[in-house]
């Protein structure tokens, strides 16, 4: 039996030494602009998953009929993301706005869930091109339209503001029995779902 003794202390230090060793931490980022990016970036991603994962039928559906529909959230957010990002991506005009007031009695937009899910898409790549254009020597200029806001403060306001929104899409998930994206994304079992463990 002693003649184990040493190779097993010599596995239990080695193994002591892996559990110890600390990883490098990541770089930190190059700039304002890219840190506040990185936040965007990420909810966007879940809101685009979001409108992916939603079946076109239910598109229309609305909690209580004096808030926005599925479909109408993701216009809402499509403006907000063209609104904060067109002009700082260059480009001559605003789009136009998509949750306009013309929808029907479900709640739904006149648009179909592709329209939707497209005119989300290119928004997210607007404000791409809005972050890209973000420099340390102009980040703090006016970003024109309403407000006095600066440049990077349009986009942090809008990052802010998209994430709120992300918190209503979150509930409508959970309602149709769906997990979110930032949570897993995939449909649970409801019959045999434990609430207790589940996330936001």
């Amino acid at each position: 039996m002693r003649r184990f003794a040493v190779p097993f202390a010599c596995l239990l230090a080695l193994g002591v030494t892996f559990v110890t060793a600390q990883q490098p931490a990541p770089p930190p980022p190059t700039s304002v602009a890219a840190e506040v990016n990185g936040f965007y970036t990420r909810i966007a991603g879940f809101i685009t998953k979001s409108a992916a994962m939603v079946p076109e039928d239910k598109y229309g559906f609305q909690p209580t009929p004096e808030v926005r529909s599925f479909a109408r959230l993701f216009g809402h957010i499509t403006d907000d993301n063209n609104g904060a990002c067109w002009a700082l991506a260059g480009e001559p005009q605003q789009p136009a706005a998509v949750d306009t007031p013309n929808s029907n009695a479900s709640g739904a937009t006149k648009m179909k869930k592709a329209e939707l899910e497209k005119a989300l898409a290119d928004s997210v790549a607007r404000c791409q091109k809005a972050f890209s254009m973000i420099t340390p020597a102009n980040m703090m200029e006016p970003a024109g339209g309403r407000g006095n806001r600066t440049k990077i403060g349009s986009l942090i306001y809008n990052t802010s503001h998209i994430n709120e929104h992300y918190g209503n899409i979150v509930t409508y998930l959970r309602l149709n029995g769906m997990v979110p994206p930032s949570s897993g994304g995939s449909a649970p079992d409801m019959k045999n779902m434990d609430m207790k463990g589940m996330k936001e």
